[in-house]
């Protein structure tokens, strides 16, 4: 079976199973004790996607109206079922929290359903990853024309009787060592595949490509590389387990799942996500992290010195 038709039947299956959960969400909030809190986030505009965002103004939705938000984004898979103005490189956030009063039996069935849309979403990212990286957009435009990956690979996070849970906004960046030898295989494979970005002469994107070979051949073959990739602002969730004496933090790009069996819905605490404001944001103590270089700026490719 190739790559294609196992990316296919993964993604069929994890349709289904997104189905099956949105149909057991509508159908037990109904009928059992919730309570539900998400919030919108401003559309990011075709074009926008690099601008710095100094606020970002939050929309509160309750109830129905947060469990019918959480399930069109939950179900949002494809390109074309979204708004033509809204970017597709920048990811769609809905942070917010669903607790539900349920007995252990309808825990299981909503838990099993949340592992297996995991399962499946780590599946399918496997599958898309192993491709070469060159490959790898026109691999999924034949597969799935259309797919959203950053909505795809997201996963559900589902917590039991929990006692608090508070939102905030974190900045950050994502740090990854890389080998020389992946390097200079990433950028001889781009050269390779031909394809260049729509705004760069072809000549020039090919010169600048063999000019960033040579630069990276050209270092020590101890270097130490790391990408340093800057992540824009995004909500967070902070929860408190009073049995545990535990704190754990969360990317909150979709709404937390918890469920109360052994406590009553009142007993847990949600609080309210804030407007954002760059000013507002105190940054923690940090380790000193070691100096580094930057080599290549759109790769946000460093050397360690």
């Amino acid at each position: 079976m190739t790559y294609k038709q196992d990316l296919i039947n993964a993604f069929n299956q994890l349709e289904l199973e997104i189905i099956q959960f949105s149909e057991q969400l509508l159908k037990h909030t109904r009928n059992h004790a919730f309570v539900a809190k998400v919030y919108t986030l401003p559309d990011v505009a075709k074009g926008d996607e690099s601008n710095e965002v100094s606020s970002i103004s939050v929309h509160k939705l309750a109830s129905y109206e947060a469990i019918d938000e959480t399930i069109k984004l939950i179900n949002l898979l494809f390109i074309h079922n979204k708004s033509e103005d809204v970017s597709n490189k920048s990811a769609i956030r809905l942070p917010g929290a669903i607790c539900i009063q349920t007995e252990f039996k309808k825990y299981q069935e909503f838990s099993q359903h949340i592992s297996k849309i995991n399962e499946l979403k780590a599946q399918i990212k496997n599958i898309v990853t192993h491709v070469n990286e060159a490959q790898r957009f026109d691999f999924i435009r034949e597969s799935l024309h259309g797919l959203l990956t950053l909505n795809t690979y997201r996963t559900l996070t589902a917590l039991v009787d929990v006692d608090t849970i508070n939102f905030g906004w974190a900045n950050k960046k994502v740090i990854n060592n890389v080998k020389k030898e992946t390097m200079l295989d990433r950028l001889q494979a781009s050269l390779d595949s031909g394809r260049c970005p729509l705004h760069i002469p072809r000549e020039h994107w090919r010169l600048q490509l063999e000019n960033e070979i040579r630069l990276v051949n050209s270092l020590p073959h101890d270097a130490i590389l790391k990408t340093q990739r800057p992540v824009k602002v995004q909500p967070i969730a902070r929860v408190w387990d009073k049995a545990q004496q535990k704190q754990v933090q969360y990317a909150c790009a979709t709404p937390l799942f918890v469920f109360a069996l052994e406590k009553e819905i009142p007993e847990i605490k949600v609080g309210e996500l804030p407007d954002y404001h760059a000013d507002n944001i105190s940054i923690r103590h940090r380790p000193k992290a070691k100096q580094v270089e930057l080599l290549i700026p759109r790769l946000n490719l460093y050397i360690e010195r």
